[in-house]
């Protein structure tokens, strides 16, 4: 069975900055019935535990991860790529809206504009949000792209 790297907050673990989650049941039906196993992941629960402070995102000379008055980016990048490389047969990534560590398009405050999070940035497979996985059309689309990569990285 594959492997498809998911937030945990979304696979049900209580591991969002305040002990809650954002469980989705139908992400877990689909992937069994494509044949992919989900993996929880959370870089910020193991970097910071749970409960903690919410990360907040702000732009002074650099991007930052702020708990409280400490920046955590490094670390949060740092343990993205950590979390990466210790699955190295994942074929893709479903994080979460938002996320500082998981969100596709995540605002940063003085910046003007969003940036990738780091499990987007550091994955070389396929990776989507929750969010796009409601239709069937995106569902479809996230497969393709997972079948594509499979398929290059079986060539090489």
């Amino acid at each position: 069975m594959r492997e498809i790297l998911i937030s945990a907050c979304v696979y049900g673990d209580r591991v969002r900055w305040n002990g809650s989650h954002k469980k989705d049941d139908d992400i877990k039906v689909w992937a069994l019935s494509n044949g992919f196993r989900l993996t929880p992941v959370c870089p910020e629960d193991e970097l910071l535990g749970t409960p903690r402070q919410p990360i907040r995102m702000y732009y002074g000379t650099t991007i930052q991860a702020n708990v409280g008055h400490l920046d955590v980016y490094e670390d949060l990048d740092e343990k993205c790529a950590n979390i990466i490389n210790r699955h190295p047969d994942a074929v893709g990534f479903i994080g979460i809206a938002r996320s500082p560590s998981c969100g596709v398009s995540v605002g940063v405050k003085n910046l003007g504009k969003t940036i990738k999070a780091p499990m987007h940035i550091h994955a070389d497979f396929p990776t989507t949000e929750i969010s796009s996985m409601k239709s069937q059309k995106n569902r479809d689309m996230f497969l393709q792209r997972i079948e594509k990569y499979i398929n290059l990285s079986s060539n090489n």
